[in-house]
């Protein structure tokens, strides 16, 4: 009796050893590729030359003309006789410049003269550049009557 338990015990305690083992499958239908920590290297300099071509590209460019466009306050605006057009918000990842030529570019879309800022925001967490770093401008557009020349 006490040698059919022992053997029940044990086959129970191999049982649950053997349950409790996990194994890894690995769903990749192609061969993983082994490189060099040099090759690697070389490869994360191009992806980040890459990214930073795309950034170059991609950076906004004026419109001619939006240069003109000014900012003032909400008081000066409405005593020169300007008229609201709307609210701009701009979400843009990038510099603080670049944020602005973007609003002053709506602006010009919209025939605004002047940009009353409402609400101006920028991410202040230290980053290497500017890429990643978030800015909200938020403006009202006014037309102002044209000044006799």
């Amino acid at each position: 009796m006490l040698r059919g338990f022992s053997m029940l015990v044990s086959l129970f305690s191999a049982l649950i050893w053997l349950s409790s083992c996990q194994f890894f499958v690995d769903g990749r239908d192609e061969s993983l590729l082994v490189v060099s920590a040099a090759d690697w290297a070389e490869l994360h300099q191009f992806k980040e030359e890459q990214r930073q071509a795309k950034l170059e590209a991609n950076k906004p460019q004026a419109l001619p003309g939006s240069e003109t466009i000014s900012f003032s306050n909400v008081s000066d605006a409405y005593l020169a006789g300007c008229r609201t057009l709307g609210i701009v918000e701009v979400h843009h990842y990038g510099s603080y410049d670049e944020a602005l030529i973007l609003m002053r570019n709506q602006a010009h879309q919209l025939a605004a003269s002047v940009i009353v800022p409402l609400d101006i925001y920028q991410d202040q967490t230290v980053r290497v550049d500017d890429a990643g770093r978030l800015n909200f401008v938020k403006g009202r557009m006014l037309r102002c009557p044209q000044k006799p020349a």
